[in-house]
């Protein structure tokens, strides 16, 4: 495996993502029926500077009791790190706009993506398992 230095530098890598999203329909057994939608994100790792402030100002929310504000944090930090999305292979971008055009990758539609918690929780948790899988899953096999 080769690795672009430049890339290694900014850490920058890609991962599948599968946002779940309930539907207004009901199964026959009565469970909301979930849509799934996928796509490739686009991420960037936080140094362990961005990290250990990230979690120092989340604990000091979390005990001055402003849970709220502790959300909009954990957005902020999604937002740091997730830089861009694709289509997956061999399908399409399971995001339009209003003319029915695929989504592109911009500031903006990352905004846009970013505000629906199924998908931000869903980026959170690829973002998560990625870099989990990459440092330690990886490490621990050697």
């Amino acid at each position: 495996m080769k690795l672009n230095i430049n890339a290694l530098a900014q850490q920058h890598f890609k991962a599948m993502v599968t946002v779940s999203i309930p539907t207004e329909d009901i199964d026959k057994e009565g469970n909301t029926v979930y849509g799934k939608a996928k796509f490739i994100g686009k991420f960037r790792c936080l140094s362990v500077a961005e990290g250990r402030e990230h979690l120092t100002e989340l604990e000091a929310l979390r005990e001055a009791g402003n849970a709220l504000a502790a959300v909009d944090l954990s957005a902020e930090q999604v937002a740091r790190f997730f830089i861009g999305f694709e289509a997956a292979p061999s399908t399409e971008l399971p995001f339009v706009d209003d003319d029915d055009n695929a989504l592109q990758s911009t500031p903006e539609n990352i905004a846009l993506l970013l505000n629906s918690s199924y998908v931000r929780d869903a980026i959170q948790m690829t973002y998560t398992k990625a870099r989990s899988e990459d440092v330690v899953g990886k490490n621990s096999k050697r």
